[in-house]
């Protein structure tokens, strides 16, 4: 792995939330799920949360569900 993924990677597993909200933004995936006609119900484990938060979990060394799921609350709390 290149330097500069382990970094970028590292940034990721230490911030707190979601990041991947800011590198793929709600407006990207909202249209790819428009363009496939893709019909969901607004839940708090809506497209995008579960999106973040699984990339945030296969880049995460532990990779556990416990650590996406304490993101997702992260990401909730700042949200509110």
């Amino acid at each position: 792995m290149t330097l500069r993924v382990q970094i970028l990677k590292d940034k990721f597993n230490q911030s707190l939330g979601l990041p991947f909200k800011e590198l793929l933004p709600e407006s990207v995936i909202r249209q790819a799920i428009s363009e496939l006609k893709i019909k969901y119900k607004k839940r708090l484990f809506d497209p995008f949360v579960t999106l973040w938060a699984f990339l945030s979990q296969v880049l995460d060394t532990d990779k556990t569900c416990h650590n996406a799921v304490s993101k997702i609350i992260a990401h909730l709390a700042e949200s509110e």
